[in-house]
């Protein structure tokens, strides 16, 4: 046994003789963080080579599921599943609320002055100065904290900030959903007290932007690029306790509160101002042969914490889905679920003083 256990060390150190060279290079050839010789990130962005900018943005823009070859449709629409979910705005461009008068431009700047208003607290003043300060935009700023939030030993952080960058420039809808997702939260959530606060510190928001921004990925064609934005998945759900599918769709204003724990599947969809809490699942049903299987959730939703809503069912705009739900069938229009499946009806509900406390006798 000991001669088998030289012959086998000796073959193991030949081998890393061989290959050593080959090691001081990362995976996908570009150079590892310190090198003086980078290069601009480039992974998974062909599809923009000859892409008009209108064109661009619809891409992200387009609210329709792209499904894969061999799934079986019938006249253009998706057999066993529901028409996909109308959202008001197929656009954060199209929408009325606050981008007028919110722009990232704006934003950016607010997040400046309030960042040099804090740079003199000890705790405080590299993050500042690293990602809001030195920063020109809104997506250098992005770039710069997920980059230094994601990077890991197989993914160094001066490429993740070239990668993220090169997408959120050349997809300014993503940071116009961005500045939307922090108005949104600042609208809803009392505790957040200014637009830098959730930017720097909420995990819901940091997974979100990276699911957006596989999203883009996602819908290329090239099998390398998919499995980069699975990678991205993988690293985001160990970061932030939220593992997002990157062929979900995620429209804007969205608020992932505390975020801990939300699942959301391949083809499930999220419109516009949407509240959604901790341990959310927006899940499948499990039955095997059926690719379009999440649900599809409209504008204005809320899902109360540890909410299961599973298949390929609507949540209708302005629908109330109760904390600890079991939901597998369709929502309408206002409607209130708890419990399994049980809609309640709105001559059902208490009077409040507070209207914005949802009272049932149940």
């Amino acid at each position: 046994m000991l001669y088998a256990f030289l012959f086998n060390s000796a073959l193991m150190a030949s081998a890393y003789s061989f290959t050593a060279p080959f090691l001081s290079r990362t995976a996908v050839g570009y150079p590892l963080r310190g090198s003086t010789s980078r290069r601009p990130a480039q992974l998974g962005l062909r599809m923009f080579e000859n892409t008009h900018v209108s064109e661009k943005r619809q891409l992200v823009s387009d609210m329709k599921i792209e499904a894969p070859s061999f799934v079986p449709t019938q006249g253009g629409q998706i057999q066993g599943s529901y028409p996909v979910f109308e959202m008001d705005f197929e656009s954060s461009a199209e929408m009325p609320f606050d981008l007028d008068v919110m722009t990232p431009h704006k934003m950016f700047n607010l997040f400046r002055q309030e960042a040099e208003a804090l740079s003199s607290n000890r705790l405080l003043a590299f993050q500042l100065n690293k990602h809001i300060i030195q920063r020109n935009s809104m997506a250098e700023a992005i770039s710069s904290l997920l980059a230094a939030k994601m990077f890991n030993p197989e993914m160094p952080e001066d490429f993740l900030f070239d990668f993220f960058h090169e997408i959120f420039f050349k997809q300014p809808s993503l940071v116009s959903d961005m500045v939307q997702d922090l108005v949104w939260i600042k609208e809803i959530d009392p505790a957040t007290s200014s637009f830098l606060h959730p930017f720097l510190n909420f995990k819901g928001f940091h997974a979100v932007q990276v699911q957006r921004a596989s999203h883009i990925l996602w819908k290329n064609a090239d099998e390398g690029d998919k499995m980069v934005a699975l990678s991205l998945q993988s690293r985001s759900s160990e970061l932030f306790g939220v593992d997002a599918h990157p062929g979900a769709i995620l429209k804007s204003g969205i608020m992932f509160d505390h975020a801990t724990g939300i699942v959301i599947g391949e083809t499930g969809t999220i419109g516009h101002k949407c509240y959604i809490l901790h341990g959310v699942t927006l899940g499948a049903t499990g039955k095997a042969g059926t690719w379009d299987r999440h649900p599809k959730v409209g504008n204005r939703v809320k899902i109360g914490a540890g909410a299961m809503i599973l298949g390929n069912i609507p949540i209708d705009n302005d629908a109330v889905i109760g904390a600890s739900s079991v939901v597998t069938v369709p929502v309408g229009e206002g409607q209130t679920v708890v419990g399994i499946n049980k809609i309640l009806a709105r001559d059902l509900r208490k009077p409040a003083d507070d209207e914005n406390i949802w009272m049932y006798s149940i």
